[in-house]
C-alpha cells in the first residue's frame, strides 16, 4: 500500500510543496462551503420563503374575500399583484435550480393552492389558480435569495486562486535556491569551480549554502596543504638524499660516515614533523576540565629540559581552569613555546582570563618577526630562511599545526611585538567553555 502511494506522489520538491499547500486548502474550503450552505444559507432561504409564503396567503385570502386585487395591501408589502390569463399559466414552464429548490419546496408545503413559481434575473413571481382566475404575485429577487453567500463563495474561490499563485511563485523561488545549491554541489564534486554561487532563499537554505561554502573552503585548504606537504617532502628529502649519495661516493673516513648519520637523523626528524602535520587532529577527544597552573607547568618543565640554556618565566593564577581537549591544547602551547626558545635566550609565558576568553601570551627576546612576514608565518613549510636551508632547525610546520588545532578548538592565534622583551609575542585566545 505504501509503495503504491509513493508511486503516486510527485518526485520533485515543488510538486510535493504544491500538494502540502493545496490539498488542505481545498479540503478546508469544501468543508467550509458545505457547512455554510447546510447551516446558514439554507436556514436563511427557508426563513425568507416562509415570510414570502405568509404574504402570499394574506393577499390570496383578501382576494378570495373581495374578488379583486387589493393594490394598497400589495403596495404596503412592496410586492406587485395582477390577474393573468389561463394560457400564461398553462404554457409557462417552471425552471428549478440549486438555489431555487429550497424555496420551491417551502412554497409547496405552505401554500395549499395550485401554483407555479418562476425565477428571473431581478424578480421572482408566483402564479396561483384561484376560483378559475389566475393571480400573479411578483417579489423582488432579494426578498427570497440573499446575494451575500454567492459573493462569499466567489470571494473564497478567487482569493484562494490569487493567493495560491503568489504562494506558488514563492515556493518556486525556494525550490530554485535548493536546486542551485544542488547544482553547485554537483559541480564541486565534478571538479568545476563555480564562483557565481551565492546563498539565497529561506534562512535554512542560506544556512545550508553557507555551511557548504565553509566546507568547500576547508576542503580546498586541506588539498592545498597536502599539495604543499608533498612539494615540501620532495624538496627536503630530495636535497638530503642527494647529499647522502654524494657523501657515500666520497666517503673514506669515519668523519664522512658521521656526517651521513647526521643527515639520516635530519631526515628522520623531518619525516616525524611531516607525519605529525599530515595526521588528522583528533576532534573526537573529549572535553575535560584542565587546571591551567599544573598543566602549563608540565609543558614548561619539558621545555626547560630541552632548552637548558634558555630562561623560561611563567605566571598564572592557580585557580584558573578551562574546559578543552588536553592533548590538542598541549600540542598548541608546546609548539609555540618551543618555537620561541629556538630563536631566543629568554621566554616569558603568562596566562590571564579576559571576559569570555583565556589569553595565553608567549613572549621572547629573539629577533622578532617583521611586518612583511607576519601573515606568512602560519603557512605550512614557511621559514624565515628563504633558501630553506636544512641545516637550520625545523621544517616550518610547527606554527601551522598550532594554528590549525587552535581554530578547531574555537580559538585564534595572533602575533605582535613584545613590549617587555623586544622579540615576538604570540597570543593564544581560547573560549572558556
Amino acid at each position: 500500500m505504501k509503495s503504491k502511494i509513493k508511486k503516486l506522489l510527485p518526485k520533485k520538491i515543488l510538486g510535493r510543496f504544491i500538494i502540502i499547500f493545496f490539498l488542505p486548502l481545498i479540503c478546508i474550503q469544501i468543508l467550509a462551503i458545505f457547512l455554510f450552505y447546510d447551516r446558514h444559507w439554507e436556514k436563511i432561504t427557508t426563513r425568507f420563503a416562509n415570510i414570502a409564503s405568509n404574504q402570499v396567503n394574506l393577499i390570496v385570502s383578501n382576494f378570495l374575500n373581495t374578488s379583486v386585487v387589493n393594490e394598497q395591501l400589495s403596495k404596503s408589502l412592496n410586492i406587485k399583484t395582477k390577474i393573468v390569463s389561463s394560457d400564461y399559466f398553462l404554457t409557462k414552464k417552471e425552471r428549478s435550480s440549486f438555489v431555487s429548490n429550497n424555496i420551491v419546496n417551502t412554497f409547496k408545503t405552505r401554500i395549499k393552492y395550485n401554483h407555479k413559481l418562476f425565477f428571473e434575473k431581478e424578480k421572482i413571481f408566483i402564479i396561483l389558480e384561484l376560483n378559475q382566475k389566475f393571480l400573479e404575485i411578483t417579489f423582488p429577487k432579494k426578498y427570497l435569495i440573499s446575494e451575500t453567500p454567492i459573493i462569499l463563495f466567489l470571494w473564497i474561490i478567487f482569493s484562494s486562486i490569487i493567493l495560491s499563485l503568489i504562494s506558488f511563485l514563492f515556493m518556486r523561488i525556494q525550490v530554485r535556491a535548493i536546486s542551485r545549491l544542488a547544482k553547485f554541489s554537483e559541480d564541486f564534486g565534478s571538479g568545476i569551480d563555480s564562483k557565481n554561487f551565492k546563498p539565497e532563499g529561506a534562512l535554512e537554505v542560506r544556512q545550508a549554502g553557507n555551511a557548504f561554502l565553509k566546507m568547500k573552503k576547508s576542503i580546498n585548504n586541506q588539498i592545498k596543504n597536502r599539495t604543499q606537504l608533498l612539494a615540501g617532502i620532495s624538496h627536503d628529502l630530495g636535497t638530503i638524499i642527494t647529499r647522502i649519495k654524494l657523501q657515500i661516493e666520497l666517503a673514506n673516513k669515519v668523519r664522512d660516515i658521521e656526517e651521513i648519520k647526521e643527515d639520516v637523523q635530519a631526515m628522520q626528524n623531518i619525516l616525524s614533523e611531516y607525519l605529525e602535520f599530515s595526521e588528522n587532529i583528533d576532534t573526537s577527544e573529549r572535553l575535560k576540565n584542565i587546571k591551567l597552573y599544573s598543566f602549563m607547568n608540565k609543558i614548561i618543565n619539558s621545555t626547560r629540559r630541552s632548552f637548558v640554556d634558555n630562561k623560561v618565566y611563567f605566571s598564572c593564577e592557580k585557580s584558573l581552569e578551562i574546559k578543552s581537549q588536553p592533548n590538542n591544547l598541549y600540542r598548541v602551547i608546546s609548539n609555540i613555546i618551543n618555537n620561541a626558545c629556538k630563536f631566543s635566550k629568554e621566554t616569558k609565558v603568562s596566562v590571564k582570563k579576559e571576559s569570555k576568553f583565556l589569553k595565553i601570551c608567549i613572549e621572547d627576546d629573539g629577533p622578532g618577526i617583521s611586518k612583511k612576514i607576519k601573515y606568512k608565518i602560519f603557512k605550512p613549510f614557511f621559514k624565515k630562511d628563504i633558501a630553506r636551508n636544512l641545516n637550520h632547525v625545523g621544517s616550518g610546520l610547527g606554527l601551522s599545526i598550532a594554528k590549525d588545532i587552535t581554530v578547531k578548538l574555537g580559538g585564534r592565534i595572533v602575533v605582535e611585538d613584545s613590549v617587555d622583551l623586544g622579540g615576538a609575542n604570540f597570543i593564544i585566545f581560547l573560549p572558556l567553555r
